[in-house]
């Protein structure tokens, strides 16, 4: 047996110090991987949990199911690409050279979780800094909105807790204070001080009375100490989670002017708590190439708009024809919507069986990015992490059957 460094891809903070033994094609053994990583590895190996490439529910070759997917491609004058979240950037790459080749809409999960967040940084709304410029400068943590426990579960071991400690005469001695901005009590608050807890939907008032405070006004008790604590910190890193973007309800501008006001007094930087492992890669390499970091159109040139999203091209049934890529939103949308996709066709990639997989069409079993699979990914803090190849499978990758798919649709 092996032992080969595996970067996990089981969400955005990839970590890359996690190890696995390999004897031939078969994971026998997994060190420092969360309960996430683990369950990714352990299902890898488990042939009744992976996706067969199918068409209608049989079993078939992989270039069976790339001239089936094709057809129903060219044959549908309003398609939809989603998703992308799980992929290699050459893959998502790939990906968008097939929607502007289908003057296809394009558009990933970003656009009803993270994304105005991430486009705010992109934009420079919003300062941002990486974890690698982070680490032991840093010293007030603040997760807010964010349960990193359930989330992200070796989010504080990995970039928290090892970093943030000192060897004194009186023992270990924590150099960087930890909180939290919450609605409940969580795993994460109960190793936070302080712990600013708020109503649910509480977090623009808490926002406008921390802006007030800081402009010499008055304010609640908890905003005041929530200045202070600002106030003595030189350099301090917000983790924004989604209970701060549902709460704003995605938009960011009264956040963005509480961060700019704050920093007069501190260094003060936002990171993401994204889910997806490239989600951020996604929305950069799609900001890059069109100037928007979802909900795009290719249909005439290159459009934006609401109409352009996933959850309004399903409910105004606006697509004819809808490629899922490592996504699963048959898992994790309402039924009522789900339900507007009943007869209209569906391709979709996945590693695994999944709700999806099984109302699809035409499914293509993919190997899994970082593990079966090399390539990059961008980390919820914007640097770019390489994706080293850790075992081999059978399974093709994203990026070979979106060029497959290419080639079909443009000859």
């Amino acid at each position: 047996m092996s032992l080969v460094k595996f970067v996990c891809t089981g969400c955005s903070c990839l970590c890359d110090d996690t190890e696995i033994e390999v004897e031939g094609t078969q994971i026998k053994k997994i060190n420092n991987a969360c309960v996430r990583g683990a369950a990714l590895l352990s299902a890898a190996d488990n042939p009744q949990r992976r996706a067969p490439c199918s068409v209608n529910g049989q079993e078939t070759s992989l270039a069976e199911a790339v001239e089936e997917a094709s057809r129903l491609l060219q044959q549908a004058p309003r398609r939809l690409i989603f998703g992308l979240d799980n992929s290699t950037l050459e893959a998502q790459a790939a990906g968008m050279e097939l929607a502007q080749a289908l003057g296809a809409v394009i558009d990933d999960s970003s656009s009803f979780c993270h994304g105005p967040l991430i486009e705010s940084i992109l934009t420079g709304a919003l300062p941002s800094g990486s974890l690698s410029q982070i680490k032991d400068t840093a010293d007030l943590f603040i997760y807010w909105g964010s349960n990193a426990h359930q989330s992200h579960p070796r989010h504080l071991a990995k970039f928290f807790l090892p970093f943030y400690t000192e060897l004194e005469e009186a023992g270990w001695v924590q150099k960087a204070q930890l909180c939290c901005v919450e609605v409940r009590d969580s795993e994460t608050s109960s190793v936070c001080e302080p712990v600013f807890k708020l109503l649910p939907g509480g977090d623009r008032d808490f926002i406008a009375q921390v802006l007030n405070i800081s402009g010499g006004g008055e304010g609640t008790p908890e905003a005041k100490t929530f200045v202070e604590l600002i106030k003595r910190s030189h350099f301090g890193v917000i983790f924004a989670g989604l209970g701060l973007t549902y709460s704003l309800d995605g938009d960011y501008s009264l956040f963005a002017e509480m961060v700019q006001k704050l920093s007069q007094w501190t260094r003060l930087v936002v990171i993401p708590m994204v889910g997806h492992f490239n989600m951020r890669g996604f929305n950069e390499s799609l900001y890059k190439k069109t100037g928007y970091i979802n909900k795009v159109s290719f249909a005439s040139g290159i459009s934006h708009g609401e109409e352009f999203g996933f959850l309004e091209q399903v409910r105004s049934h606006l697509a004819d024809c809808v490629l899922v890529i490592g996504s699963d939103p048959f898992s994790s949308l309402p039924h009522h919507v789900l339900r507007e996709l009943e007869g209209v066709p569906i391709i979709c990639f996945d590693p695994f069986i999944t709700p999806t997989t099984k109302a699809a069409q035409v499914v293509f079993g993919t190997a899994i990015s970082g593990l079966e699979v090399g390539g990059r990914a961008i980390r919820m803090d914007g640097d770019e992490i390489p994706l080293p190849v850790a075992k081999s499978s059978g399974y093709p990758s994203d990026e070979e059957i979106l060029k497959r798919l290419a080639e079909k649709v443009s000859g």
